[in-house]
């Protein structure tokens, strides 16, 4: 852009506290966390987050553990593969199962909230609150969760890491994560996804739920991991807090504007907000 070009920015105000990350090289290590879930042993639970790619076009790690070396091939992975939702699972060099949203999910620059549920027999890939048709390309044995992996020394947010080595890297923000030694039931998922802040009227379920929650990062101005878990992330190169984050803020943040006379005018249109955007000189 040159001096005077005008650009309109438009985009949604719902926000949520995030993570950001420039899909070179960022990310968060949560290496106790992936230690400790294989520690607990869990046959089922329930992985929570919300995300907003910046593109749907590439391949990027949203959620990995793994060992670094003892046992190479042990991981479980969470991508955004293109406009699709991939989760793989393996246990050393056995197959275990890679399983993919059938249907495009994504979309660029627009928050999605993602819930892998485990129930014991098989995962199973809710997009906003509603459980979606999955593929199994491999399911040999979709059994595989914490209880079976074994020598767990690596956690990511925002990357892959497979054989001690980190890649994939997240281009867009990651909002609150949450892991759970429990398998969700489906309005369980849905009221995570609308963010109700009971999950359950039935109070031993609760108290079941409140103890199963092993991670908790929020993101509300610390790393903090809330669970029992306790374990708080630690930033890898330029990956930031960046608090409240929208559609629209996301999208005045990646536009590049950093010079003093650049001139912004902002109005709100219904759930919108509208930046009148003029380059400074």
């Amino acid at each position: 852009m040159t001096a005077g070009d005008v650009e309109v920015i438009k985009g949604a105000i719902d926000s949520h506290l995030a993570v950001s990350f420039d899909g070179t090289d960022d990310e968060l290590q949560v290496n106790a966390a992936a230690a400790g879930l294989q520690v607990a042993a869990a046959t089922e639970g329930t992985i929570s987050f919300r995300f907003m790619p910046d593109n749907i076009t590439g391949t990027y790690g949203l959620f990995a553990s793994g060992a670094a070396a003892a046992a190479a091939d042990t991981n479980l992975l969470i991508q955004q593969a293109a406009g699709k939702i991939r989760f793989y699972g393996r246990i050393q060099a056995s197959a275990g199962f890679d399983i993919i949203t059938t249907n495009n999910v994504l979309t660029a620059r627009e928050w999605v909230h993602i819930a892998i549920v485990h129930n014991g027999t098989r995962p199973i890939i809710y997009i906003d609150g509603v459980a979606v048709a999955m593929t199994d390309t491999v399911g040999t044995d979709l059994t595989v969760w914490w209880s079976v992996l074994v020598d767990l020394d690596e956690g990511r947010l925002g990357c892959r890491t497979i054989n001690g080595a980190e890649d994939q890297f997240l281009l867009g923000v990651l909002g609150d994560v949450k892991i759970w030694n429990l398998g969700f039931r489906a309005a369980e998922v849905n009221r995570e996804f609308n963010r109700e802040a009971t999950q359950s009227v039935d109070t031993d379920r609760q108290t079941a739920l409140d103890a199963a929650l092993h991670n908790y990062w929020a993101w509300d101005g610390v790393l903090t991991d809330q669970g029992t878990g306790a374990d708080t992330a630690v930033i890898v190169a330029h990956a930031y807090l960046s608090g409240w984050s929208s559609e629209w803020s996301r999208l005045v943040e990646t536009r590049g504007y950093t010079h003093a006379n650049d001139n912004f005018n902002t109005f709100r249109d219904g759930s919108e907000y509208v930046t009148i955007a003029v380059q400074g000189a």
